[in-house]
């Protein structure tokens, strides 16, 4: 026997609907099916409407199946019948299922404006049934066992991942120091010049920029008599840091330490006029005398682990507030106009165009939408069909594009049309079945009572790059212009 299924299938009006793909069924062999129909063809003749059965899971084979236009007179019904073998994904049917001029003229739409498909399916013979049968619950057993190892894995994967963060917010519970060697070499050179000298830029794991800076001969007060040492914070995120700065010696009991907490703000510097006696530190051997150096270690830190979670999480959002900004610099904005069609009745009872208001870019390209109340060619007498047209420019540019269609009283309902498509100079290009002229007054698209329509056209190249180009090849053709 033939598995069988009604099908609703909806927006067989919508002019925007190139197809419609049926909700998946299950027939007793186990394999899943479906219906894909184009309501205007799967091709460029746009008369018929299209029918494709497509397997899209299961058993591949050989099948037999009916696919039938229902109607309420039965000797109406389109019925069309084949036999074909599917491949999972493989596609088979009718591109002239039925005129989409009779589809509409007698009666298989039904009041919502959607039509009803019967879909049959059945393996070509009892034999292949059978085998089909057996291997698809081979197939649903090995699929069974796979999803069985995939979610045992994945549960191993996340217990080992649990473990690992547990022993990573331990470790951060106590912030671990960021730390950095600094070596103040040619020292007694230093204290003659009577000169500073600061460390490289070291950064720790938020990524804040930091330096110690260290006076030889002494800062202020400490001239002459004392060495003195200050921390700055270059850039980074400025708040409270607990902090370590060393002065090294060959015997660690000898070591200087300074350590505490401080609050820093950017580029203001905090440490110490009076960090060590001079004479003491040439006198204890902390000056390596084949090298004349000083040994320093700096080390810094968030005070705990919530302060650290804060300062990572502004540092996002100064990321993010950078990444928007750049974006804003790679990514081109709309330039974009609204234009309103005025008598659109009186204009619907003629075959004539009418051009909207220009939009003039940013870049100086001229846009104009073509517009044709009643209709052009094929669409003539039914439709609202419009057209983009590149009036002034740089012929075969690439632009997004976006034509909308407003609603006079519900934003959210506004019919748009958008991508991206190379123009070309004076050459017309869009959708001749934009909106049939019913659905434009019976969804309240037409304001009855000025009789307009209202448009809005929005333009921008792809990117920066192509933009720049545009703009060099215009200012190009407007200067031999001139000439």
């Amino acid at each position: 026997e033939y598995d069988s299924n009604v099908i609703t299938i909806c927006n067989i009006r919508d002019p925007t609907t190139s197809i419609v793909l049926s909700k998946q069924y299950t027939d007793t062999v186990g394999s899943r099916w479906r219906l894909n129909v184009y309501p205007k063809g799967n091709n460029t003749n746009q008369r018929y409407l299209s029918t494709y059965v497509e397997l899209c899971d299961g058993i591949a084979g050989r099948y037999q199946y009916t696919v039938e236009l229902l109607h309420d007179d039965v000797t109406r019904q389109v019925k069309f019948q084949s036999e074909d073998h599917f491949k999972v994904g493989d596609i088979q049917g009718y591109q002239k299922f039925i005129r989409v001029r009779r589809l509409l003229e007698e009666g298989y739409l039904n009041a919502e404006g959607s039509i009803l498909i019967r879909l049959s399916i059945r393996p070509a013979n009892l034999a292949l049934r059978c085998q089909y049968q057996e291997e698809y619950q081979t197939l649903k057993e090995d699929k069974l066992r796979t999803q069985f190892n995939a979610q045992l894995n994945q549960n191993l994967t996340r217990i080992k991942s649990l473990r690992d963060d547990n022993a990573s917010l331990q470790a951060l519970v106590y912030p671990e120091y960021a730390s950095n060697i600094f070596v103040v070499r040619n020292f007694s050179a230093l204290r003659e010049a009577q000169e500073d000298i600061c460390s490289d830029n070291a950064y720790d794991d938020l990524g804040c920029c930091w330096r110690l800076i260290v006076y030889a001969n002494g800062d202020k007060e400490g001239r002459d008599e004392w060495l003195s040492v200050y921390l700055r914070l270059l850039e980074g995120i400025p708040g409270s840091y607990e902090y370590c700065v060393e002065l090294l010696h060959n015997d660690a009991a000898k070591t200087v330490k300074m350590e505490g907490t401080q609050s820093f703000d950017i580029q203001e510097r905090f440490g110490w006029t009076r960090f060590a006696r001079l004479d003491w530190i040439c006198a204890n051997g902390f000056v390596s005398e084949e090298q004349d150096a000083l040994y320093f270690r700096f080390s810094l830190r968030p005070p705990n682990y919530k302060a650290k979670c804060e300062y990572h999480h502004l540092l996002r959002l100064e990321a993010k507030r950078e990444c928007e900004l750049l974006k804003r610099e790679l990514i081109p904005s709309y330039s974009t106009k609204t234009y309103t069609l005025r008598n659109f009745s009186e204009m619907q009872r003629k075959d004539s165009f009418i051009y909207s208001d220009p939009l003039v870019d940013d870049l100086g390209f001229t846009w104009r939408l073509l517009i044709y109340a009643n209709g052009h060619n094929e669409a003539r007498g039914n439709h609202l069909s419009i057209y983009l047209i590149l009036f002034e420019g740089v012929s075969a540019s690439r632009f997004e594009y976006r034509v909308e269609l407003l609603h006079p009283q519900n934003p959210t309902a506004n019919i748009k049309m958008e991508g991206v498509n190379v123009f070309k100079l004076k050459k017309i290009w869009g959708w001749p079945q934009f909106m049939d002229h019913e659905r434009l007054q019976e969804e309240g698209y037409l304001d009855q009572s000025a009789d307009t329509l209202e448009f809005r056209l929005s333009m921008c190249p792809p990117d920066i790059k192509l933009k720049c180009e545009y703009q060099q090849e215009f200012i190009r053709k407007l200067k031999e212009n001139q000439k």
